[in-house]
């Protein structure tokens, strides 16, 4: 199993003022890759929320934005 955290660096100033955004400077959410590539996280924004996703991959492609200058850290080698 593999830990991450995501920061997002250029959130929307709606999405932060909405609650669906932490600041810049927070994690957004945690997460985890289970050794069979099943991905799950934890929203840490003002709006919690739990989900699973099959890979890694379908995760990124709807989480990643990378026009929010998204960081994704792991935490586990």
């Amino acid at each position: 199993m593999r830990r991450f955290q995501l920061y997002r660096r250029n959130p929307p100033e709606a999405h932060t003022l909405g609650g669906y955004a932490n600041p810049p400077e927070s994690v957004q959410l945690e997460g985890i890759q289970f050794s069979d590539g099943t991905v799950a996280i934890r929203w840490l924004t003002p709006l919690r929320s739990t989900s699973v996703w099959a890979n890694f991959d379908t995760f990124d492609r709807v989480h990643g934005h990378p026009e929010y200058d998204s960081e994704l850290r792991w935490l586990d080698p």
